[in-house]
């Protein structure tokens, strides 16, 4: 949210005007230096976690994506070591599915910020609004190319914990239409929770993600990410989250601890092994999830050997055997 600087209005942050006085919104941001080294240039998004700006790093011209992290109340010391320990073990992730970080910092108000490569893909969120649901082998490669990422970052112990549409970004390489670059790892946790319940749709931080042990604030792993996925993978096959019909933050919740969700095969459909995998990764319990991403992507690549990119959504189908009227092999048909 911005506030308008002339009547105080509250707005989403990415209007252009006020529609309570009409006045012309400028983004403050526009133009600072930050990091004594990144000179903020547009504003390209607007994420749960702050803005997302391109920025140019002065001296090298090297334009970069900027994300500027409003302070949520006040942090104490501890939390802003842990978030450069963190920063740290970021800059050390070489997935090529992985968008680079160059520095994580603090700003003198307190504001974190992150310095990160400027990819030129798209957002999930945005595939899936312009294209609708995706096919469903399609829909595996991405979660392939997000577990190579997951599996480097949870063998150096850092779980993402923030997983969503907008954290994935999809960019064209040559013959490859999707390849996935995944973006804000482990930041999630620096997030003061909102209180406030709201409709399931409006920005509720990563709530619509989160896994049960998350929600119930029981330690967490890579089988919490797991779980992100497979909600991630739900929405993208059937084009609905699997709790859809929840109305507030408060039914979202409940509904990830208690609930299960509807079978994929119900909504679209997909082969068995499509539904079982999604359907593991959403397991209540993180001890009956695939034990890692790795195991996952194995169980993808499985799947996949039995896909048919000329016929999206198509399921494996055995051919007909031709008999003769003595039930045997018919010879002249094959």
């Amino acid at each position: 949210m911005i506030v308008c600087r002339h009547c105080g209005e509250r707005l989403d942050a990415d209007a252009q005007f006020c529609g309570v006085c009409g006045m012309q919104l400028v983004d403050p941001d526009i133009g600072r230096v930050v990091g004594g080294r990144y000179r903020i240039l547009q504003r390209i998004g607007t994420g749960s976690l702050g803005g997302v700006y391109r920025a140019e790093q002065i001296g090298l011209g090297r334009k970069i994506a900027l994300k500027l992290l409003s302070p949520e109340g006040k942090r104490d010391g501890t939390t802003v070591k842990r978030f450069h320990q963190e920063g740290a073990l970021l800059s050390r992730l070489r997935s090529p599915h992985t968008v680079t970080t160059y520095e994580v910092g603090t700003e003198p108000d307190g504001a974190f910020y992150i310095a990160m490569e400027l990819s030129p893909g798209r957002s999930l969120a945005a595939v899936l609004r312009d294209g609708g649901p995706l096919a469903w082998d399609r829909v595996l490669r991405i979660m392939a190319g997000i577990c190579d990422s997951l599996g480097e970052a949870h063998e150096l112990g850092v779980i993402h914990r923030g997983l969503s549409l907008h954290s994935v970004l999809v960019e064209t390489r040559g013959a490859t239409r999707d390849f996935v670059r995944l973006l804000d790892f482990g930041l999630a946790k620096f997030l003061v929770a909102d209180p406030q319940l709201s409709p399931v749709g409006h920005q509720v931080g990563t709530v619509e993600y989160s896994s049960p042990e998350q929600l119930l604030r029981e330690p967490v792993d890579a089988r919490s990410d797991l779980y992100a996925l497979g909600v991630l993978g739900y929405v993208l096959v059937t084009g609905m989250h699997p709790f859809h019909t929840a109305r507030s933050v408060g039914d979202m919740v409940s509904a990830h601890i208690q609930r299960i969700p509807d079978p994929v095969a119900t909504l679209q459909a997909v082969p068995p092994d499509v539904d079982a995998i999604l359907s593991r990764c959403l397991e209540k319990n993180k001890e009956r999830r695939y034990p890692d991403a790795n195991a996952l992507a194995a169980s993808i690549t499985v799947a996949l050997n039995y896909a048919t990119p000329a016929n999206y959504g198509d399921t494996l189908v055995e051919p007909e055997i031709d008999l003769d009227a003595d039930g045997e092999l018919d010879e002249e048909a094959t």
